[in-house]
């Protein structure tokens, strides 16, 4: 039969030829048969114990270990059993006591076989399983021996209630282990998965059979003990002659799933992985991280070295590789710089380890690659480098800043003086000069009423200039002062009703000259934030203005009001008076500037430039939009 065969062919005609046997042994003496019947299975069972001990040290061998000592005691049960039964005369004759080590050594036996598969990965502690063992059966023997252990066969009318249902127990025990086992397999040598699976099945059949006997010698009892040889005979081909003919075939198969694992985790594994031979450096296996990184097949390099493939070209470093595993040193973490397919570097951490297959000397390379790690290093440096420059940069800009800060506080100081100068001018003017134009402006009142009669016509009229202009003077010196003043007061700002404040200027103004027919359109709800005084100026210089150049028309109309522009309130002031060319609007809002040549129109030029001041404090901007002849349009915002 082949290999796969479960029994061979000469196995199985020594089986066929001790049943035989054992068969016209039972027809001319039964005592004899069962005598040969159960010291087959006593010698069997020690056997068993004998491989499994010495085979204890076995990474595979807890499973084994474990049938092995449950198979000494069994053995040990079975003996007595056989010495006990009737007509061999060692102890008193009687079936009870035989019948009762028969059923003691099976729940033995039916209860280890189904325990054992749990030792598949677990740690056993031969000794003590051993005493644990021996224990048990020991406390066994003094049970039956002492009368405790409940009877099992009564002469003349046979089996006893506890007896039946224990084979019933037993055989559903031999069940439960049939299953596991199958359950297990995986775990198993294939052949002896098989071999053990019918002996669980052949010790059901002989449990079974030992239900219904009446008489020791019948023909059940003769067909029970035939399934327990058949069955002794197939676990001693699944265990003692496995372990003895092949012992380079391990009962369980957990060399091949490690070398599985290896094979699983070699190929799988991120980092590359090499296997070379240690002397000219050969591929004999890479994995699929190498291939993934350097560009190469795993066809294209086997049996080939990297200095032919251009891998790692640096022989000097290889050298002192090899030298440092045969003198026992370690190889880890050392650096490394590989050439890929396409010619690309990779940079790597590189460790190695001796290793020998079939006999020859190999070395297992490692190689964490960290191109990216190392790229963005150098990313890293440069960003510092560049840092540094900017540092650098930063720290002469500090210096350029604290130098203009010196420069800033020297302009403050000086700007600090001239605003003590300015108010000194201011003070000058308002009391030094104002004193002469009083007395120049006295003198020409008193002129025209005590010489007026006298006088000449155009005499008269000089004077009567001298006395205008004066009064023109002292008040430009009174606007002059408040232009100043209005840089230099604090703000006090606070939510401003604008509109009320249009109202009021636009009542001011009608009353002022309450002949004209003039239109006033202020929006409603128009405030703002700022101070109020000097946003009340604004608003008295815009209307004013407006006003003023709308003093020629026929019928006035003045709009004060409101627009949103990007989020933020744009407010304007438009008219329909004479307007301006757009050409020189950038000098609407300086001083003393005035586009307008008619001297109708009252006024110093100081007015829309107080404007810009006013809104410039506020952090706005102000702006014009007109035609001549058309009207114009104020806006500002805040």
């Amino acid at each position: 039969m082949t290999e796969e065969t479960t029994v061979s062919w000469p196995s199985a005609a020594a089986a066929a030829a001790i049943l035989g046997g054992l068969w016209f042994t039972s027809h001319s003496n039964f005592l004899l048969f069962h005598t040969l019947a159960e010291m087959f299975s006593v010698l069997v069972s020690a056997g068993i114990f004998v491989i499994a001990w010495n085979a204890r040290h076995l990474p595979a061998s807890r499973f084994f270990l474990f049938i092995g000592i449950a198979h000494l005691c069994v053995a040990g049960l079975d003996l007595l059993h056989t010495l006990a039964y009737k007509g061999m005369g060692v102890f008193a004759d009687s079936a009870d006591i035989a019948t009762q080590l028969w059923i003691a050594a099976r729940y033995l036996q039916s209860i280890s076989f189904l325990v054992a598969p749990f030792f598949i990965s677990r740690r056993l502690s031969a000794r003590a399983t051993l005493a644990v063992y021996i224990a048990i059966t020991a406390a066994l023997i003094a049970s039956i021996f002492g009368g405790v252990f409940p009877s099992c066969y009564r002469e003349g009318t046979g089996l006893t209630p506890f007896k039946i249902a224990s084979e019933y127990l037993i055989a559903l025990t031999f069940v439960a282990a049939f299953v596991v086992l199958r359950f297990k397999r995986d775990a198993f040598d294939r052949h002896f998965v098989n071999l053990l699976s019918a002996a669980l099945v052949l010790m059901v059949m002989a449990e079974l059979a030992f239900t219904f006997y009446v008489d020791v010698y019948g023909i059940s009892n003769l067909a029970g003990h035939l399934f327990k040889v058949m069955a002794v005979f197939l676990v001693y081909k699944g265990t003692v002659e496995i372990n003895l003919k092949r012992p380079y075939d391990l009962l369980f198969r957990e060399v091949k799933r490690s070398e599985e694992k290896f094979a699983k985790a070699f190929n799988t594994a991120p980092t590359i992985m090499i296997i070379t031979t240690l002397t000219d450096g050969r591929y004999m296996e890479v994995n699929e991280a190498f291939e993934t990184t350097l560009g190469w097949q795993r066809r294209e390099v086997l049996g080939k070295t990297s200095f032919e493939m251009g891998i790692w070209p640096d022989r000097n470093k290889r050298d002192e590789v090899v030298r440092a595993i045969e003198s026992g040193e370690q190889v880890i973490n050392r650096g490394i710089t590989l050439h890929g397919k396409r010619g690309e570097i990779v940079e790597g951490l590189y460790s190695a380890v001796g290793i020998e297959l079939n006999g020859e000397k190999c070395l297992l390379s490692l190689v964490r690659d960290i191109t990216a790690r190392r790229r963005a290093e150098r990313e890293v440096e440069l960003l510092n480098a560049e840092l540094t420059i900017r540092a650098r940069q930063l720290e002469e800009t500090n210096c350029e800043l604290e130098a203009t800060v010196e420069q800033l506080e020297s302009v403050n100081m000086e700007l600090e003086t001239a605003n003590k100068e300015l108010e000194a001018f201011s003070y000058t003017v308002s009391h030094d000069l104002r004193n002469p134009l009083s007395n120049i402006n006295g003198l020409a009142q008193v002129i025209q009423e005590l010489f007026g009669k006298k006088l000449e016509p155009q005499c008269l009229e000089f004077v009567g200039k001298i006395h205008r202009e004066t009064l023109r003077m002292n008040r430009l010196i009174d606007t002059l002062i408040r232009f100043a003043r209005i840089s230099r007061c604090e703000l006090v700002p606070e939510t401003v009703d604008l509109s009320a404040i249009a109202m009021e200027i636009a009542a001011e103004l009608r009353l002022a000259e309450p002949h004209r027919q003039a239109s006033f359109c202020i929006g409603n709800d128009l405030a703002a934030h700022g101070d109020p005084r000097l946003l009340r100026l604004a608003l008295e210089n815009l209307l004013g203005n407006a006003w003023k150049y709308t003093g020629t028309k026929e019928k006035t109309a003045i709009e004060f009001g409101a627009i949103n522009q990007n989020g933020s309130n744009v407010f304007f002031v438009r008219d329909n008076g004479i307007g301006f060319d757009m050409a020189h609007a950038d000098r609407l809002f300086l001083p003393f500037e005035r586009l307008e040549s008619n001297t109708s129109f009252r006024g110093e030029g100081i007015g829309l430039a107080t404007v810009a001041r006013i809104v410039q404090r506020h952090g706005g901007r102000v702006w014009a939009e007109g035609e001549k002849g058309e009207g114009a349009t104020f806006y500002f915002s805040l």
